[in-house]
């Protein structure tokens, strides 16, 4: 796979991470629904986007996953314009490690405070982490 590729990957990657902040966002607030991400005492996204810990400092969470993923996607669609640009992808990787140890972080908080686990949330946090292997491809390409 080549720069551009894992590029658009990338800039795919962030705008699918995008849309689901968004969704989880707007569940957040009850524009829209989520039936089916509450299952059982195990899988219940209403326990964790309505929790405490869905909030830093009066922000919901899934609103800084729209901006983070969002920065994501702009970064990787700057550098695919400017490919010599170091800079960027020094910057992209400093974004994506930043969302993934917050990822890990809300994924600490599901499992060892309030016991159960969100199913947008998880497949946020997959898309970080397939993200940051991307980024760190990319970074193979500017050595």
């Amino acid at each position: 796979m080549n720069r551009a590729n894992v590029l658009k990957v990338i800039i795919v990657l962030g705008l699918l991470g995008v849309a689901l902040s968004a969704y989880t966002l707007a569940y957040k607030y009850g524009a829209a629904t989520a039936e089916f991400c509450s299952i059982n005492d195990t899988f219940d996204c209403d326990l964790v986007n309505q929790s405490t810990y869905s909030m830093i400092f009066g922000i919901p969470v899934s609103a800084l996953g729209v901006l983070g993923y969002g920065f994501i996607a702009l970064t990787a669609f700057m550098k695919l314009r400017n490919p010599s640009d170091k800079s960027l992808t020094n910057f992209l990787t400093l974004l994506t490690l930043g969302a993934l140890g917050f990822s890990f972080y809300l994924s600490g908080i599901e499992a060892f405070v309030l016991r159960a686990w969100c199913l947008l949330c998880l497949a946020s946090q997959a898309i970080i982490l397939v993200t940051t292997g991307f980024v760190f491809k990319l970074r193979s390409y500017d050595k």
